[in-house]
């Protein structure tokens, strides 16, 4: 067996790493990291919030944007980019060509997720509206967050907005 060492710096290790690498039983290869304490050390990932829906099963009028499903209540589920250790508690905004109170039921416009969850949901539920003839939509529009998360993901933040369709 063939067992070679390599040493690598990695600027943004701590300690020392070390793990064997197996090449179809023939030959291993040891690869060990060290750092200098004057080495920089990179920052964490930003905190971040953002929403995507959940589409449940069912046939009824909320139409997902993204997917077409259908359902009785839109769903947008608000995800953390990493688990944290207090409640986060995200504020939002309802907009959109459907009426609040006519068209649907105006949840709570804030949303806790849990110490340790990854995510929590935003639950619009629509209402039976025998005036409705065209379809409409209701805008859900991210504001705010505790504990310093930063609202959307990646450069241009996206994903801090999510639209539904209502259909008649």
């Amino acid at each position: 067996m063939l067992s070679l060492t390599y040493i690598f710096k990695f600027k943004h290790m701590k300690n020392k790493l070390s793990f064997i690498i197996s090449c179809l039983s023939v030959c291993s290869l040891l690869l060990t990291s060290s750092c200098k304490k004057e080495d920089p050390v990179y920052p964490d990932a930003p905190k971040r919030v953002y929403t995507v829906a959940k589409v449940p099963d069912g046939t009824v009028t909320f139409t997902n944007s993204a997917t077409g499903k259908k359902n009785a209540t839109g769903v947008a589920r608000v995800y953390l980019n990493q688990l944290y250790t207090k409640d986060v508690t995200v504020s939002f905004a309802l907009a959109g060509t459907a009426a609040a109170g006519v068209d649907y039921t105006v949840p709570p416009l804030s949303v806790t997720i849990p110490a340790g969850s990854w995510r929590a949901d935003i639950n619009i539920a629509g209402l039976n509206n025998a005036l409705q003839t065209s379809k409409k939509t209701v805008i859900i529009t991210l504001n705010t967050a505790t504990e310093g998360f930063e609202i959307g993901l990646g450069y241009a933040n996206a994903y801090g907005i999510f639209t539904y369709t209502i259909t008649p």
